[in-house]
């Protein structure tokens, strides 16, 4: 997992120049502007989907974790909690949806929460669980973009 803001002049460094570039193509969109729906950086390999949902209380979702895609979360308007946990603290897991990568599970105890405001991004590497559109007062409307980018060379993560 990695946290950033995409308002940091240094957003990129210290990542790999893969991620860099493509945190870059992304910055230069007109993010909040951007219609719903899909919008394709590199075909299957790297697009992004912009959602707007109302935040939930977190013990009325359930985490997921991809096994193909690396998702980068990049919060546009509102405020979102996220937990997450470290690979291998999934249970109770539901079957595998290969189509669409994901898999619904729980997270064991004890978990991280993040705290995210409009222009921070958080990655999530494969096998990562995470839990996004946690409330953390009261339900909001939030808008975000899900970056996703197979993981497979020739790609230098």
């Amino acid at each position: 997992m990695i946290l950033n803001s995409l308002f940091n002049p240094r957003y990129g460094q210290g990542l790999s120049s893969d991620l860099a570039d493509i945190l870059t193509q992304v910055r230069q969109q007109d993010l909040p502007n951007l219609p719903l729906g899909r919008h394709d950086i590199d075909g299957d390999r790297i697009f992004m989907e912009v959602v707007e949902l109302t935040t939930e209380p977190a013990e009325q979702k359930r985490a997921e974790l991809h096994y193909q895609y690396l998702d980068i979360q990049i919060l546009l308007s509102g405020e979102e909690r996220i937990d997450y946990g470290l690979p291998g603290s999934e249970i109770h897991c539901e079957a595998y949806q290969q189509q669409q990568d994901y898999q619904r599970a729980d997270i064991r105890r004890p978990w991280q929460t993040l705290h995210m405001t409009p222009g921070m991004f958080v990655l999530f590497f494969p096998f990562e669980p995470h839990k996004t559109g946690c409330l953390l007062r009261s339900p909001q409307l939030i808008k975000k973009a899900i970056v996703k980018v197979h993981y497979e060379q020739p790609y230098d993560f």
